[in-house]
């Protein structure tokens, strides 16, 4: 491999992203230094040649700075959020100019919501006057125009898709499956249509546990050897010392942090979690306002750390004022998202980890806190038993039953010497664990695999077209993929210039043959596919945009796609093909 494409659009700033965001950039930096190394015996590496392009948006490119290295370079992209599609876009608002009026009610026509007649006078005019907004097909995809021989997703959702590349997408977890009741329903929709796409498109996925491998290979109906689990290893940036290397450290570096909270070292515990609902914090405050109760003596607190959802304070708000409710405000102290060094001293000073969360699709905190010498009461469902170990390393609890927390938390009390060999039998299960080295390999040995095959990585993909939005509009590009198959054969595709097409025709080159599609016209074009795998593309000019909140680059609209085979065979009967995700 010499370029590997890594999609780091939907890193968000601060701790919006979770776990997810310090393994992306943990992973980036030991593959690029992997890539580094010269070749070894064993030839994992594959020299100094391979460049890693990162993928960035606006927001955070700068806070990727840090990566930058010799083989390390950022791609600062533009794009739309979540591709907007004007079937299920609000209403638009009318710009204060007539030009962007103008556009407002192309896109309004866009919706059908204008009488016939007057969109095509106003694309008419449009067209007239506005013949820049037409833009030819670049020369190729965004990937193609990289040279990439493989494109990265940590975040799933395969954002900038190419057929002709394979891809690897990191699956975390498929928590809105099992709590669908923590999602909008936006967000469920949005979440099942990144998970479907790349079980459709990824020629490999990696997941963080056997626990997600499992619920993957369950909800996907995919081969086994598509899907792969590899763990997280414990990273280097919360050292026991309490500060990352190079930070400055020691019990006086612990002291200022603690001292800023008003915390006795060894007398809180900490729960490190973002306030998203399947952390559990309902449950864990009832179950810490019931060990106060009982235990009215004891001066242990409870240290909350994280982002709210969508860095918004409000679900934070209703916990602080819980809290409060339950005459909790002294003993309760919401901490919000730290630097590494000021989360690294509270660990450090803890008497205990307490971790309650429903669902997991790793749990690195519990990891790092063994890793750190700290003592763990987790819950018991979902990956959490994987990760503290068989026999557990971790003291175990129902996060169902407040009852249970009570007892880890009495007992992690109680017991000062059940409570040392925790720590001990902490240490060793961390240190067994993969270091982010190896953690590495693994990876690369997984990219080379997707990236090495070319041929049959076409092959594994179901026939689909590519390069269609959700409404059915195309964009600069459609992209069949079609698998092996009797011969003769044919794709047959129809598709449609609207009356208000802005341009008074769209120009479709489909290999060394160009049709035209007039407005108001519809047209089939008809291709000879062979027998092996492989895949076709219909370039289509000039394309516009809507305007408005709509960013999109648009052509006309693909009504049908079939493959039609032999006459007189089954395969005879037209096939229709599935619409995949749009190709950036």
């Amino acid at each position: 491999m010499k370029r590997i494409a890594v999609d780091l659009t939907p890193l968000l700033p601060g701790g919006e992203n979770g776990g997810i965001k310090p393994l992306a950039i943990e992973l980036v930096r030991r593959l690029a230094a992997l890539a580094r190394e010269r070749e070894g015996p064993s030839g994992v590496p594959s020299g100094p040649g391979c460049e890693f392009v990162l993928l960035t948006s606006a927001k955070t490119d700068s806070e990727l700075a840090v990566l930058d290295a010799p083989n390390v370079r950022r791609l600062c992209v533009s794009r739309p959020q979540n591709a907007p599609t004007l079937s299920r876009r609000r209403t638009l608002p009318v710009r204060g100019t007539f030009r962007g009026a103008l556009k407002a009610l192309l896109a309004r026509a866009a919706r059908r919501v204008l009488p016939e007649r007057v969109v095509r006078k106003i694309g008419q005019w449009y067209a007239s006057r506005a013949g820049s907004q037409g833009h030819p097909p670049p020369a190729s995809p965004l990937l193609r125009q990289l040279d990439a021989d493989l494109l990265f997703c940590p975040f799933t959702g395969v954002l900038f898709f190419d057929p002709a590349v394979p891809v690897v997408s990191l699956v975390c977890d498929l928590q809105y499956l099992y709590y669908p009741e923590f999602f909008s329903p936006a967000d469920r929709h949005e979440r099942d249509r990144h998970f479907r796409q790349v079980c459709r498109v990824a020629t490999r996925l990696i997941c963080i546990s056997e626990y997600t491998r499992a619920s993957v290979l369950e909800h996907s109906g995919l081969p086994p050897e598509r899907v792969v689990a590899i763990p997280i290893a414990p990273q280097k940036r919360l050292a026991a010392s309490g500060a990352p290397p190079g930070v400055p450290s020691g019990p006086e570096a612990v002291e200022r942090v603690l001292s800023g909270w008003r915390l006795v070292p060894g007398r809180y515990l900490l729960y490190p979690a973002n306030f998203w609902r399947h952390k559990n914090h309902e449950l864990l405050l009832t179950a810490f306002g019931i060990y106060r109760a009982a235990h009215p003596q004891s001066d242990l607190k409870l240290v909350l750390t994280g982002a709210g959802p969508g860095g918004a304070p409000p679900r934070r708000d209703e916990l602080m004022e819980a809290a409060r409710r339950m005459g909790l405000a002294g003993w309760v102290v919401f901490a919000g998202y730290l630097p590494d060094a000021d989360f690294a001293a509270l660990l450090t000073g803890c008497a205990a980890m307490i971790f309650p969360s429903l669902f997991e699709g790793f749990g690195m905190p519990v990891l790092e806190a063994m890793a750190a010498g700290v003592p763990v009461a987790c819950g018991n469902l979902t990956s959490l038993p994987e990760i503290a170990g068989r026999p557990p390393a971790a003291l175990l609890f129902d996060p169902r039953r407040p009852a249970e927390i009570v007892e880890a938390i009495e007992r992690l009390e109680s017991d000062p010497a059940w409570r040392a060999g925790l720590i001990e039998r902490g240490r060793r299960h961390a240190a067994a664990f993969l270091t982010p080295e190896e953690m590495a390999a693994r990876y690369w040995a997984v990219f080379q695999d997707a990236a090495g095959h070319p041929a049959e990585h076409l092959a594994e993909r179901s026939a689909a077209v590519y390069g269609v939005f959700p409404d059915a509009w195309t964009g600069d590009r459609v992209t069949v993929v079609f698998g092996q198959g009797p011969t003769p054969r044919r794709l047959t595709v129809t598709l449609h210039a609207p009356g208000w097409l802005p341009s008074a025709e769209v120009a479709i080159r489909a290999g060394a043959e160009l049709h035209r599609i007039s407005r108001g016209q519809r047209k089939t074009i008809t291709l000879d596919l062979p027998g092996q795998a492989g895949m076709t593309e219909l370039l289509c000019s000039p394309t516009f945009q809507p305007g408005g909140e709509d960013l999109r680059q648009l052509g006309c609209v693909l009504e049908s796609a079939a493959i039609l085979g032999p006459e007189g065979t089954p395969e005879g009967e037209p096939r229709q093909l599935p619409r995949e995700a749009h190709a950036a």
